[in-house]
C-alpha cells in the first residue's frame, strides 16, 4: 500500500514539473510576414546616342534621261539599209539608214551642168560690159547701160544656179539618216522598203546611255529634298544602288497632286527604261538616343517603355523616331541616365517588382 502511494506522487511531480516547465518558458517571437517578392527577372539596355539617317520612302519608274526621236526630212524617198537595231551602241555622226538618192543625184549632175553654163553667160555678159565701157565714144549711152543690166542678170543667174545645185545636196544628205548624238537606239520604227516621208520617227536614241529614276512624292515630302541629296534604289533581287538627285521638278501634277524627283542612275546598272522601282532619299543625317526595338511596347496604339525605379518598374510614355538596324530612335521620353528594361520587357505591367538579371 505505501508501494503504490510514492508511485503515484511520483508521478504527481513529474506532471506538475512538465506544466511548470510549459508555462513557465519565454514566449517565442512573432514571426514578422513575409515582403513581396520580385515577379520577373528582366534584363538592363542604356539609351544610346546614334546617328539615324532619316529618308523618305518613294516609287517610281526607269526612264532614259534623254530621249532623242530621230527621222528625216527627205520626202518620197524609199530606204535602201537600216545599219542598226535596238539596243546598238552608236556614235555621234555614224550612219543609221540610207535612202534611194539616185534620182536626187541625176537632178544634182544636170544642176551641176546649168551652174556651168550660168558662169559661161555670165563671163560673155561681164566681157561685152567692159568692151562697151571702154569704148564709150563708140557705143551710146543706152547700149553700154543695157549691157551692164545683162551682166547683172547673168550673176544673177549663176547666183540662182548654185542656190539650186545646194539645195539639192541638201536632199541629198536628207537621204542618209544619222546619229545626233552618241548613245543607244531604244527603238526603230524604219525597215527597208518603207517610203520616208518628213516627221516620221525612225529611231529613237538614249543620249549617252544615261537613265534616270524619276520618284512621284507629294508635296510635303518633295518640301524636304535638296537636289544633291543621296538616294538608294532597290533592285528586284534585294541589291541596292546608291545615286543623288540630279532635279527636284519645280511643279505638281495636277491630277495626282505629286511632283517628281529626277535621281540619276550610274552607268551599267541593271535597271531598265520602263522598269518600276522604289527606293529612299536621304533628307537628314542626326544623332540621338535609340533602345533596342525589342525594348520598345504598345499599349492602345502608343510608345512605351519599362525604365526602373529602384526594383520597381515603371511604364514611361516616349515618341519614337527613326529605326535601323535593330534600333528605334526616342526622341522624347527618355534620357541617357535612364535604366530601360530589355529582355523582359513584354512580360512587365506598370509597378511590378522586377529582379535584374543582366544587360541585354
Amino acid at each position: 500500500m505505501k508501494k503504490s502511494i510514492l508511485v503515484i506522487s511520483i508521478g504527481a511531480i513529474v506532471s506538475g514539473v512538465s506544466v511548470f516547465a510549459l508555462y513557465s518558458g519565454e514566449p517565442k517571437a512573432a514571426q514578422k510576414p513575409a515582403g513581396p517578392v520580385p515577379s520577373v527577372t528582366v534584363g538592363l539596355v542604356a539609351p544610346e546616342a546614334t546617328n539615324f539617317a532619316k529618308t523618305i520612302a518613294a516609287t517610281g519608274s526607269v526612264h532614259a534621261r534623254d530621249e532623242l526621236i530621230i527621222g528625216s526630212d527627205a520626202s518620197g524617198v524609199r530606204l535602201l539599209e537600216v545599219l542598226v537595231d535596238v539596243g546598238s551602241s552608236v556614235r555621234k555622226g555614224q550612219l543609221l539608214a540610207r535612202a534611194d538618192d539616185a534620182q536626187l543625184q541625176a537632178q544634182h549632175a544636170q544642176q551641176a551642168a546649168t551652174v556651168k553654163q550660168a558662169r559661161a553667160e555670165y563671163a560673155q555678159a561681164l566681157a561685152n560690159q567692159e568692151r562697151a565701157e571702154r569704148l564709150v565714144g563708140f557705143f551710146s549711152e543706152e547700149t553700154i547701160e543695157t549691157r551692164r543690166t545683162s551682166a547683172a542678170t547673168a550673176a544673177a543667174k549663176v547666183e540662182l544656179a548654185i542656190a539650186q545645185l545646194a539645195e539639192l545636196q541638201v536632199r541629198i544628205n536628207q537621204t542618209r539618216v544619222y546619229a545626233p548624238s552618241s548613245g543607244v537606239i531604244s527603238r526603230k520604227t524604219a525597215t527597208v522598203g518603207a517610203v520616208v516621208q518628213p516627221g516620221n520617227e525612225l529611231f529613237r536614241l538614249m543620249r549617252d546611255a544615261e537613265l534616270e529614276w524619276r520618284a512621284e512624292l507629294p508635296s510635303h515630302s518633295l518640301a524636304q529634298i535638296q537636289t544633291g541629296a543621296v538616294a538608294r534604289i532597290v533592285l528586284d533581287n534585294g541589291d541596292a544602288v546608291h545615286s543623288v538627285v540630279r532635279l527636284v521638278a519645280p511643279t505638281m501634277d495636277s491630277a495626282t497632286r505629286n511632283g517628281v524627283v529626277y535621281v540619276a542612275l550610274p552607268r551599267g546598272t541593271a535597271l531598265k527604261p520602263g522598269a518600276h522601282a522604289r527606293g529612299e532619299i536621304l533628307i537628314e543625317q542626326a544623332e540621338g538616343l535609340s533602345i533596342p526595338e525589342s525594348a520598345l511596347v504598345t499599349r492602345d496604339g502608343n510608345a512605351f517603355v519599362f525604365t526602373l525605379d529602384g526594383e520597381k518598374a515603371r511604364l514611361t510614355p516616349v515618341v519614337p523616331g527613326a529605326r535601323q538596324r535593330g534600333r528605334v530612335e526616342i526622341r522624347a521620353g527618355l534620357q541617357s541616365q535612364d535604366r530601360v528594361i530589355g529582355a523582359g520587357a513584354g512580360f512587365v505591367k506598370d509597378g511590378d517588382l522586377v529582379r535584374i538579371g543582366g544587360k541585354s
